[in-house]
């Protein structure tokens, strides 16, 4: 990938570590706030590492049919007490990782907070997960705000839970690091980017820019 280039992403529930990999290493990112939601996707659920191997987090939505409603419209559902049951298999996923208590209680309060929409909760999550890591922040535009210059590319392709639609990811390096549970279901790849903070807390960051093969890595890596 160009450097100057502007990627499309779709915003994630605590997107997985393969989507966190193109988000840090680029510039220029532009959120897709003007798609339709599309089910059976990481928009409302994510996979972290549990006793018994990955543990689906999934938000409730207000009933209906979302497929073809805006994303940004999509609210959630309240009545099931969604954030509470998260944070609980979060903690006790989690509490014994080296990194939990650093940020955990940054990442509790805004479980308290009520919210409305998907798209809002899952902005301010990337957002603040942005903020743990030790990078300059990227230029974050939105589709929204009208046509881009520079060119782009939209990746929303690559990221899908089932695997039969999603395109292959060449640049993708799949880089392990110590988890919590490893010692009994040895490494668990490209788990929520929560497993890789709370595990390797900065160093996070050094696994994510290994996790990107770069255009000349690919070239050799075809020898």
């Amino acid at each position: 990938m160009d450097d100057n280039q502007a990627l499309i992403l779709p915003v994630f529930y605590l997107g997985n570590i393969q989507y966190w990999s193109k988000l840090v290493h680029q510039k220029n990112i532009i959120f897709n706030d003007i798609e339709n939601y599309p089910k059976g996707s990481y928009r409302n659920r994510c996979h972290i590492v549990s006793s018994q191997g990955l543990l689906r987090l999934s938000i409730p939505l207000v009933g209906g049919k979302h497929a073809g409603q805006k994303y940004t419209e999509v609210k959630i559902d309240q009545q099931e007490n969604w954030q509470k049951k998260h944070w609980q298999s979060i903690s006790s996923c989690y509490g014994s990782a080296p990194f939990f208590h650093h940020y955990g209680e940054k990442l509790h309060a805004i479980y308290e907070r009520p919210v409305i929409y998907l798209w809002e909760w899952n902005l301010k999550l990337t957002k603040m997960i942005l903020s743990m890591l030790p990078i300059e922040l990227p230029d974050i535009r939105f589709l929204s705000d009208g046509e881009v210059s520079e060119p782009n590319l939209d990746l929303s392709p690559f990221f899908s839970p089932k695997p039969r639609f999603n395109l292959s990811d060449d640049a993708w390096n799949n880089i392990e690091y110590p988890q919590v549970f490893e010692n009994t279901l040895g490494f668990l790849p490209n788990a929520s980017i929560l497993d890789l903070i709370f595990c390797q807390g900065p160093y996070a960051l050094n696994v994510l820019r290994k996790s990107l093969l770069s255009d000349k890595q690919r070239d050799l890596s075809n020898f």
